[in-house]
């Protein structure tokens, strides 16, 4: 894996947080907990120093969707329904802890523009800019940035593997210039975590190791 210092035009750059989220750390430990997940919180505040809007999204979930698992045991068997492809544990159910942004990251208000997902009971969307697998049902947040004239998007949050790899290829194909720090994300599955940032950077992400790699 190769890294290189990018040069940036902070006008036609944002940063986008994508669901950054207590129920993705080992605060919630009975939901998702990603390991290292609450190191990425001071990458993610670089990101967004290189910016000049900032963006979050969040899995804002209902209790008993179509895609709970009934136990830890049966995460990842397979549903089979149009928007729910997998089981997982509950997680980042509206009304508790699990929904929250990591300590230390803005008030959810303090960014520039939110995005909530996952509302739904019979969908589950990894992507922060659309609400359904097909990429057509969109959050906003695509049609936010190009209002911007943002040109360049920095990426991080969790989990690399799952719902940040999916928003940038969302990106991609939406035609930004697409930066993912790995130092401001983490996977569920950490032992294939170089595969997916290798398989991004093939279809034309530019990979930092950290934000030092942007000027």
């Amino acid at each position: 894996m190769q890294f290189q210092t990018i040069k940036i035009d902070k006008t036609k750059t944002a940063s986008i947080d994508v669901d950054p989220q207590k129920g993705f750390s080992e605060l919630c430990p009975k939901e998702l907990p990603v390991q290292g997940a609450l190191e990425i919180v001071e990458e993610l505040k670089r990101n967004h120093s290189k910016a000049s809007v900032r963006l979050v999204s969040r899995d804002m979930h209902p209790p008993g969707a179509a895609w709970e698992a009934e136990t830890p045991e049966k995460m990842l068997e397979p549903v089979g329904l149009p928007e729910v492809d997998i089981k997982w544990n509950p997680h980042c159910v509206v009304g508790t802890a699990g929904v929250e942004l990591l300590p230390g990251l803005p008030a959810i208000r303090d960014y520039d523009f939110q995005i909530n997902k996952g509302i739904d009971p019979d969908a589950h969307p990894y992507g922060a800019f659309y609400h359904d697998q097909a990429d057509t049902l969109s959050t906003g947040g695509i049609e936010f940035l190009h209002a911007k004239q943002i040109e360049t998007v920095i990426v991080g949050g969790l989990a690399l593997d799952f719902c940040v790899k999916k928003s940038v290829e969302q990106l991609l194909d939406a035609g930004f210039k697409v930066i993912l720090n790995l130092a401001s994300t983490r996977a569920v599955f950490p032992d294939n975590a170089n595969n997916v940032a290798n398989a991004l950077a093939e279809k034309g992400v530019i990979l930092i190791e950290d934000a030092k790699g942007l000027e």
